[in-house]
């Protein structure tokens, strides 16, 4: 697995795109996180979603849904608007990955909840905020792809695919992953 160059990135649209913290990103809104880019725009800023953070609590269990999205995960989608509810899936497809969100009244015609997520709340960049964080490499940019974007069950195994990340791209990264969050415990 290899991190694309943001330098050899098109910085004005990361949409579609991982955004994967490095060990050193101790903010604890994304330490540890996978984030989904849902829109980047060089004018007006990126939002996007942590996939890696399950609530452990189903979407009928946050409000009423219709029976076949009662079993829905919810996942921390991010720090902003937390009390807001986002139901969700991403579709992977050959030249990438794209994200749909569904309002109530598409909720009430669903089939199936076949790939759905629920998120509470968002991660949101204003404009040229993301690039700075890239420039200062508090992220790795990586591509979707089918394990990458696959539904973790529990906070251990978010952690675990993080951490698994790291442990490919780069022997450095890979020690720091392993490091306890509180060094005099080591």
């Amino acid at each position: 697995m290899r991190p694309m160059d943001p330098h050899q990135t098109d910085q004005t649209d990361l949409t579609g795109s991982l955004l994967v913290a490095v060990p050193t990103l101790l903010d604890p809104s994304f330490r540890r996180s996978i984030v989904f880019i849902t829109r980047h725009e060089s004018e007006g800023g990126a939002f996007g979603v942590i996939l890696n953070r399950p609530c452990g609590r189903k979407l009928g269990e946050l409000t009423e849904s219709p029976d076949d999205l009662k079993e829905v995960p919810v996942f921390e989608g991010g720090p902003v608007e937390q009390q807001h509810l986002l139901l969700a899936r991403i579709l992977l497809m050959e030249n990438g990955a794209r994200f749909e969100s569904f309002g109530r009244e598409e909720q009430e015609t669903m089939s199936d909840n076949h790939g759905f997520r629920a998120f509470t709340g968002y991660a949101g960049w204003s404009a040229g905020q993301l690039e700075a964080e890239i420039g200062e490499k508090s992220w790795l940019i990586l591509p979707p792809s089918a394990p990458l974007l696959s539904t973790v069950n529990t906070t251990e195994e978010g952690i675990a695919r993080w951490r698994s990340i790291m442990k490919e791209v780069d022997p450095w990264y890979r020690l720091l992953a392993e490091a306890p969050d509180d060094l005099s415990l080591n």
